[in-house]
C-alpha cells in the first residue's frame, strides 16, 4: 500500500446514518455534475490526513473530529484514500464554492442516483461490504 495517496477523500456520515456528498457544478472537467465525496488532491509532501483536514474546511467549513483511514481505491489517476469522519447535520455546513453543492442522503437514494460518481459508488460499495481496498 502506497504512503501517498494522490486523493484524500472523506466519506461523511452524520448522527443520522445519511452520507453526506458533494454535487459538482455541470461545469466540472471531472465527475460534472455529479454526486462524490468532500476531498481532493493532496499537496507534494502533504500527509494524507491534513490533506483531507484541509479540504473538509475549504470545501465545507468543516472541522472534523476522529478521522478514520477505511479503504483505498486504486484509480488509473491514483489511489484515493477514503476515511470515514463523523459529518455535519444538515444545516450545519454547505458547500463554501461557488456551483457546488453538500447533499444529505440516505443509502438506499444515494446507490439508486444516476448522479453518483462511478469510482465513488465503487468506493462506497467497497465500504459498506466492509472491505479495505477496492479498484476502479
Amino acid at each position: 500500500m502506497s504512503s501517498e495517496p494522490r486523493f484524500c477523500c472523506a466519506i461523511l456520515i452524520d448522527s443520522r446514518g445519511r452520507y453526506i456528498l458533494e454535487r459538482r457544478p455541470t461545469t466540472e472537467t471531472d465527475a460534472p455534475g455529479l454526486l462524490t465525496s468532500f476531498g481532493g488532491t493532496r499537496h507534494t509532501d502533504e500527509d494524507p490526513e491534513l490533506c483531507l483536514r484541509r479540504e473538509l474546511i475549504e470545501e465545507l467549513g468543516f472541522a472534523a473530529g476522529e478521522v478514520q483511514r477505511v479503504l483505498v481505491l486504486h484509480t488509473p489517476k491514483g489511489e484515493a484514500w477514503f476515511y470515514r469522519v463523523l459529518g455535519p447535520e444538515e444545516g450545519a455546513a454547505r458547500a463554501l464554492e461557488a456551483g457546488y453543492e453538500a447533499v444529505w442522503m440516505e443509502a438506499q437514494a444515494m446507490f439508486a442516483s444516476p448522479d453518483f460518481s462511478d469510482w465513488h459508488r465503487i468506493a462506497y460499495e467497497a465500504f459498506v461490504a466492509g472491505h479495505a481496498i477496492a479498484r476502479v
